[in-house]
């Protein structure tokens, strides 16, 4: 059986290598002849012992650059060891193992724990944020219009987009909470006039820890403090809340739901 295994970067435990012949052949390996290259800018030396290149390491201090070969006999069949630690042509570290004539993985397993060295882990790439968006918004015709331009786009760029207009039987105020709750993203549009479901709509978002808060203010709204009043918001006419989608689509991809080459 041959293995080559990534190992995380870490550091080889030199103290232990003189012993190591000895670890292998617990697991049925004789070894044959040894080589240690450490690479030492400008230098590159090898040595031929394990105890003469720990005891390099001792005094010099442990190597960011090596290779390690092993080679033997198990069971009468040829046996080799590689431990690698350098840097590939794209400028990235990596530490890997390489062992041929083994009879299970086991045995690598026992020699990596020998050596201080742990096997890698995958890596997992975080999910994508969910795309699915609530427009809080004035129910008059002016907020309603720029809503429904705002939703369109947002669909247009994958997102599922809930408002509070719809129907639900339930206070305003507990429908409005469940929405935004099972949303991923909060745009709010400010738009003038007054609006008592606006109102708590505010209050509400104002509840809500932990999404992000996107809003898009009409020119001539007055920004007055309260819960939203903190905020960074994207301005635009109310004849084209369209001049806002590019401050839109840049916040959207800072928030990792947009990626460009």
């Amino acid at each position: 059986m041959d293995i080559s295994r990534a190992c995380k970067l870490s550091d080889l435990n030199w103290g232990a290598l003189p012993d190591f012949p000895a670890r292998l052949d617990r697991l049925g390996i004789s070894v044959d002849r040894v080589s240690v290259e450490i690479s030492d800018y400008p230098d590159s030396i090898t040595y031929y012992t394990l105890e003469e290149a720990a005891q390099d390491v001792h005094i010099k201090g442990i190597p960011t650059r090596y290779r390690i070969h092993i080679f033997g006999k198990i069971s009468n069949e040829s046996f080799s060891l590689s431990v690698s630690r350098n840097t590939n042509i794209h400028g990235q570290k990596y530490l890997d193992i390489n062992a041929t004539g083994i009879e299970n993985s086991k045995s690598l397993d026992s020699m990596m724990n020998f050596l201080g060295l742990e096997a890698d882990e995958p890596i997992t790439l975080p999910p994508h944020p969910k795309r699915k968006a609530f427009i809080a918004h004035r129910f008059d015709t002016n907020g309603t219009d720029c809503s429904d331009k705002l939703a369109r786009f947002l669909e247009l760029i994958g997102f599922k987009v809930v408002t509070g207009r719809a129907y639900a039987p339930k206070s305003v105020a507990s429908k409005v909470k469940d929405r935004i709750e099972e949303q991923a993203i909060i745009f709010v549009i400010l738009t003038p006039g007054a609006d008592d479901i606006w109102l708590t709509q505010e209050s509400i978002i104002g509840e809500v820890k932990g999404k992000p808060l996107i809003i898009i203010k009409e020119k001539s709204v007055e920004f007055k403090p309260g819960i939203l009043a903190d905020h960074e918001y994207i301005p635009f006419d109310l004849s084209n809340i369209e001049v806002g989608f590019l401050a839109i689509l840049e916040g959207l991809r800072e928030l990792g739901y947009l990626e460009f080459d």
